[in-house]
């Protein structure tokens, strides 16, 4: 009997109505429905490709992320999801997720995604304070994210997750937590946190350049977010990764995949796969890539073996974002020798520092190690 591999699926709809000031993943602000639907087929041709080409294979999981999929109509992501279960064997307990904007998604489409097999929702809410919503450049505002949410349970969905960002400009402590506070009374199954990151080259890493904007300071966007740790552990969130939180049993299976370097597959312009050992990633010009598949061509723009280190720096990067951490014996018997024979220095460093714990058979970060996470990893690159 052949054996099967589970893997995940990624597919990436990178299209939205508008791009906010902070975003820097590959997004097209667009009304051209041509464009959609030529990418919709082509998406499809996508899979038919790799499902002929990988017929050992059932998925665990499938994620549409973007850009913001709800941009399409629920006619369209009916189209792809049902695309998905003809296409590749999926597993009876499969976790399907669709991220969607609360601006671009109402009752008729989440009963009509909910209908095609998704059984995840992931809300970008970000905030429930409509004026840092506005200066975002989001298109939605509290009582969107309200009616979304509500819709989505009324349309059967029993997994939601919420995103919610810190750390942003003129954001306050009281206002976070009344976010924070407000979407927990939600009772979601799923709470992620993501600090504002912020990238020079967006509208907003500019206006923070020219002196327009200003940003909090690491030292209270890191309050911030230990106080948030804190308030979700009293009402039974548990904290699994830096920035994701679940009530018992509902981590996110699609995700736990990246992080335990488990493989998967990413459709669509700009997506990534990792399959056997070979990362690699598709071509981002979305007239590009249909015109590729049009021809019957995978999209593929290029492709890496890992080395032996940088198989090593990943696992333990991947690894630490989990809070058990790095288990000794999984490195040893994933590598041949233990872990400190590569990395006993930096090791030994970041312990005294108070940024890395170890028990008899892990190494994880500390909760000063949380809030320094991108410090401790880099100590892990070559």
């Amino acid at each position: 009997m052949n054996h099967v591999l589970n893997i995940g699926l990624y597919l990436h709809i990178p299209f939205c109505f508008k791009k906010c000031i902070y975003c820097d993943f590959f997004s097209i602000a667009t009304s051209d429905e041509q464009l959609k639907k030529r990418y919709i087929s082509a998406i499809i041709k996508e899979m038919e490709l790799h499902g002929k080409k990988n017929q050992e294979v059932e998925l665990t999981s499938i994620y549409l992320g973007g850009g913001t999929p709800t941009a399409l109509s629920g006619l369209q992501l009916q189209e792809i999801l049902r695309a998905c279960f003809l296409k590749f064997p999926i597993d009876e307990m499969a976790e399907i997720t669709v991220e969607a904007n609360p601006g671009t998604i109402d009752l008729g489409k989440c009963k009509l995604l909910f209908q095609a097999g998704a059984n995840r929702l992931s809300l970008g809410v970000q905030s429930f304070d409509d004026e840092m919503l506005r200066k975002l450049g989001r298109i939605h505002t509290k009582e969107d994210s309200l009616a979304a949410y509500h819709s989505a349970r009324e349309a059967g969905f029993k997994n939601i997750n919420i995103d919610i960002m810190f750390g942003l400009p003129g954001q306050s402590k009281i206002g976070f937590k009344e976010t924070l506070t407000e979407v927990i009374q939600l009772k979601p199954e799923h709470i992620s946190l993501y600090a504002l990151s912020l990238e020079p080259e967006t509208p907003l890493g500019h206006l923070v350049a020219a002196g327009k904007i200003k940003l909090p300071s690491d030292d209270f966007t890191n309050k911030l977010f230990l106080e948030a740790i804190t308030l979700l552990g009293e009402r039974n969130y548990e904290h699994y990764e830096i920035s994701n939180f679940a009530l018992p049993g509902k981590r996110s299976i699609h995700n736990q995949l990246y992080w335990n370097c488990q493989p998967y597959l990413g459709l669509g312009a700009g997506a990534t796969s990792f399959m056997s050992n070979k990362r690699y990633r598709n071509y981002q010009d979305p007239e590009l890539y249909i015109e590729l598949l049009n021809f019957g061509i995978l999209p593929i723009e290029c492709q890496e073996i890992l080395s032996s280190s940088e198989k090593m720096s990943e696992k333990i990067i991947l690894k630490l974002r989990m809070m058990e951490g790095l288990a000794k014996a999984e490195f040893r018997g994933l590598f041949g020798t233990p872990i400190e024979h590569f990395f006993g220095k930096p090791i030994q460093e970041l312990k005294e520092q108070g940024l890395l714990a170890e028990s008899k058979t892990h190494y994880y970060l500390t909760k000063r190690g949380i809030s320094l996470a991108n410090n401790v990893f880099l100590e892990f690159l070559d």
